[in-house]
């Protein structure tokens, strides 16, 4: 059983499928619908770069940061002082931060937190134009302004003025906005069909459209004439033929095959639901690296996947005392500190700690850093999971 364990710990799941037709019944997006997320891990989402987070306004690719956008009452909500400046537009506010006045030296407005209604006038001349709503009004969160992404439509008089683009929100969940609106149900993105729940967010694994099961890859791409990672074929049109799922398998080193085991969850919430003990993770890591993927093991470990630019930083716990790193290698370095009580092993190369186990309370944990962290870095990591 150990050894099956660590087959399963070490093992990396990576599939690819394409996507081409689709079956004319999923055009009405208004049907009702039902969704499990139950897929593996893929290499990648449906945006190529994981690090840029970009709207499109006024023909200008605008990087937003980490902050992302908000969906707020079925609008797309972006941050003001980035989005205006990078369109040239002079930001200012009032002593109370509740008006904010934007001057391109064309055209000038002024926002009202809390109030949906917007205008312009010419910077030059006298005259404005009728008080236009929007569907929401602009709002504060972390002291951030925000405000409907097609206020930008209403400003430059061009219902294109914002383009089309996949973009992340603050939980780093993928949304797709078509010229300021937030698209639900299914849409054909550069030839490859992609669902959007009645929140917006990009859906994975298995959904349930007009009385049919499509599937859906973690990039967001439906599935089309394949067996899924849970064994069930779907037709070139992306339709389950109804039929039992085969047996998806994999080879441990003793020859054992066995029913793969990884479940991949959109949210630690969803699979805290999944497990018998609380997860916890690392806070240091919150807001500063994007979560890649979120699964459990046999329903026995936890393990979330953080991502940027340098770095995959693997967290996993478990019921236990054993090591379920998976990591078997040879380090340089190798040597046991203290941390809040429990003693941390530290694995890693040349200053930089790639490894650390360590267990507490009849759990084990271990963090994995593809290309390794120096060790204050990765002590302070360790503290804010304790």
């Amino acid at each position: 059983m150990k050894k099956l364990m660590i087959g399963l710990l070490t093992a990396v799941t990576i599939m690819g499928m394409t996507v081409s037709a689709f079956a004319a019944d999923l055009n009405t997006q208004n049907s009702n619908t039902e969704i499990t997320n139950d897929a593996l891990p893929i290499s990648n989402y449906a945006p190529k770069d994981l690090d840029i987070n970009k709207v499109i306004i006024g023909g200008k690719n605008i990087e937003i940061g980490r902050n992302g956008v908000l969906i707020y009452k079925g609008k797309v909500m972006v941050p003001l002082k980035i989005t205006a400046e990078s369109l040239g537009f002079k930001v200012e506010a009032d002593k109370d931060n509740k008006i904010i006045s934007l001057d391109n030296g064309k055209i000038k407005t002024n926002v009202y937190i809390g109030m949906d209604g917007y205008y312009y006038s010419s910077s030059n001349a006298i005259g404005l134009t009728m008080m236009h709503e929007l569907g929401a009004e602009p709002i504060v969160d972390n002291n951030i302004v925000y405000v409907p992404i097609n206020m930008y439509n209403f400003l430059f008089n061009d219902e294109k003025a914002v383009g089309s683009f996949f973009v992340r929100n603050k939980d780093g969940q993928w949304i797709y906005s078509i010229n300021g609106e937030l698209l639900i149900g299914w849409k054909l993105i550069n030839n490859k069909w992609y669902y959007m729940d009645n929140n917006g967010i990009m859906q994975r694994g298995w959904v349930k459209t007009n009385d049919n099961w499509y599937y859906l890859l973690n990039n967001g791409e439906m599935a089309e004439n394949t067996v899924t990672p849970d064994g069930y074929k779907v037709d070139q049109n992306g339709k389950w033929d109804g039929r039992p799922a085969a047996i998806v398998k994999t080879n441990t080193e003793d020859g054992i095959d066995i029913i793969n085991p990884i479940e991949n969850f959109d949210t630690i919430d969803d699979a805290q639901k999944a497990l018998k003990f609380k997860i916890t993770v690392p806070k240091e890591l919150l807001g500063k690296y994007n979560i890649k993927y979120i699964n459990t093991i046999s329903r026995n470990v936890f393990q979330i996947c953080y991502m940027n630019k340098e770095n995959d930083i693997i967290f996993r716990m478990g019921q236990g005392i054993e090591d379920i790193s998976g990591d078997y290698n040879n380090y340089k370095t190798y040597n046991t500190i203290n941390i809040n009580g429990s003693n941390v092993k530290l694995k890693g190369d040349n200053d930089l700690i790639k490894v650390a186990v360590w267990s507490a309370n009849n759990m084990s944990y271990s963090i994995s850093i593809t290309n390794g962290m120096k060790q204050d870095e990765i002590i302070n990591l360790i503290k804010s999971a304790i």
